[in-house]
């Protein structure tokens, strides 16, 4: 079963681009995964809730939906520590996992560890990059 470590941003685009991320992420990875989730990317998550805009209610989104992905997906908590792009890049180098992110500075620091990533490659879809 492949392991897709999820970042706030990640999380945050089905609700700001209309993305299906669910879906999209069983077209590209076609077979059984599971998502994990840093305690870290939670607490950003919350934090964006209190806010106002569109990060905002995008962050409410998520919050309100997040029982729905785990019914139809597994949904594992990391406990993290520090930043928490740091603490991915740390849990990548030393997992064998797939990162889902639309940050383009995490991808490239990943992709320089050879770590696989996923983001958005149009305003609809999902690819690994």
């Amino acid at each position: 079963m492949r392991k897709i470590l999820v970042d706030t941003n990640f999380l945050l685009m089905q609700y700001e681009y209309g993305i299906d991320l669910p879906g999209e992420l069983m077209r590209i990875i076609n077979g059984p995964f599971v998502l994990l989730v840093a305690s870290g990317t939670f607490n950003e998550v919350k934090i964006l809730a209190k806010r106002a805009g569109k990060k905002a209610m995008a962050a409410r989104f998520i919050l309100s939906n997040i029982d729905k992905i785990k019914e139809k997906f597994g949904v594992e908590t990391i406990p993290s520590e520090g930043a928490v792009d740091d603490w991915i890049i740390k849990y990548a180098r030393n997992n064998e996992v797939t990162v889902a992110t639309n940050d383009l500075r995490l991808r490239a620091r990943l992709r320089g560890i050879k770590v696989p990533v996923i983001g958005m490659k149009s305003k609809a879809k999902l690819e690994f990059i």
